[in-house]
């Protein structure tokens, strides 16, 4: 193991060596005719206590750029009607649209009573509300009625 005293040694012994680099390539720049830029005086090296280190902040990610297309409400129908359930980004996908926008024309068709939703947040999935649908609603509607008269 190294003493204190061959550690500081060895850090002056390749400061010289530096030093010497650098007046090398200052007389390099100097013969091809270009003015030194102003460097700062090395500083003589400080036994002191190390600074804490403040966290590095992270940096905000950006998405790259992609292209969408405006999505025509009638091709989601289309769609959902050819698929099963299909989770919006799922959907955007298949279109190559805009996620957002996507959702809003989901929503559209949700209060037009043209597809139904089912499950929550991330399980979410669209469907499409077909004539079956729309005629067991009905019967059930009827058959809720009767009980209530009889």
């Amino acid at each position: 193991m190294k003493t204190t005293q061959q550690i500081v040694d060895s850090i002056d012994s390749r400061l010289r060596e530096l030093n010497q680099e650098i007046a090398t390539l200052d007389a390099a720049r100097s013969a091809l005719g270009t003015e030194p830029a102003s460097r700062p005086a090395p500083q003589p090296a400080v036994a002191a206590s190390p600074q804490p280190r403040k966290p590095a902040r992270r940096r905000a990610r950006r998405k790259p750029a992609r292209s969408s297309d405006v999505v025509p409400a009638g091709r989601l129908e289309l769609l959902l009607s050819e698929n099963g359930g299909l989770t919006t980004s799922a959907l955007a996908e298949q279109t190559n649209g805009n996620r957002d926008q996507v959702l809003t024309l989901l929503r559209e068709l949700e209060a037009a009573g043209k597809i139904r939703r089912t499950g929550q947040r991330r399980g979410t999935r669209w469907h499409a509300i077909t004539d079956e649908d729309r005629i067991r609603e009905r019967a059930a509607e009827l058959a809720g009625r009767r009980k209530r008269a009889a």
